[in-house]
C-alpha cells in the first residue's frame, strides 16, 4: 500500500506542476563541506570550507572551492575547482585544487616540522568517503632531504 501512495503522489506532482516550470534546481548554489581526514605528512586534520556549485542539470554541478585544513602534523589550504552529481547531497565529486601545506609538530614520511610546500592535489569523493593525493614542491624551512613530497590521503564527511 506504501509503494502505492509512494506512485500516487508522484504522478500527481508531476502533473499538478504548471507548463514550462523545471523540477530541477538552476543557478549556483553555495554548500559548506566539512571532513576528518588522515594523510601524510599532517595526520589526522580536520576540513572545514566551502563549494561553489554552478547546477548543469539532471544532478550535475561543477564550480570553485575553498578549504582549510589544520591537523596534528601541519596544515593546509586548498583552492580549486570540482565537478560531480548531487542527490540532495554530493553523491560524487573529483577536483583539482592549488594547495599550500605548513608542517608542525611531529609530521610523518620524516618530513621536519616548520616546512612550506607548495602543490597540487587531486581529490575525489563518493558519498561521505573522501582520497586526496598530491604533488609538492618545498619551498622554505631547513629541510634540505625532501625537495618533492608525495601527500595520500583518506577521509570522511560532506
Amino acid at each position: 500500500m506504501k509503494h502505492v501512495c509512494s506512485v500516487l503522489v508522484l504522478v500527481f506532482v508531476l502533473y499538478a506542476m504548471p507548463e514550462g516550470v523545471d523540477p530541477e534546481p538552476r543557478g549556483t548554489q553555495l554548500f559548506p563541506c566539512a571532513m576528518t581526514r588522515y594523510s601524510t605528512p599532517i595526520k589526522v586534520s580536520g576540513v572545514l570550507g566551502v563549494s561553489f556549485n554552478r547546477i548543469t542539470g539532471h544532478g550535475g554541478y561543477r564550480g570553485f572551492f575553498a578549504q582549510l585544513e589544520p591537523g596534528f602534523g601541519g596544515g593546509k589550504v586548498n583552492l580549486g575547482y570540482r565537478f560531480g552529481r548531487m542527490q540532495f547531497m554530493p553523491l560524487w565529486n573529483i577536483g583539482l585544487s592549488a594547495s599550500a601545506l605548513q608542517t608542525w609538530g611531529n609530521p610523518l614520511d620524516d618530513v621536519e616540522p616548520d616546512q612550506t610546500y607548495l602543490g597540487l592535489e587531486l581529490s575525489g569523493a563518493f558519498s561521505m568517503l573522501g582520497l586526496n593525493f598530491g604533488v609538492f614542491r618545498h619551498l622554505a624551512g631547513d629541510d634540505g632531504e625532501h625537495d618533492w613530497i608525495l601527500t595520500l590521503g583518506a577521509g570522511a564527511g560532506i
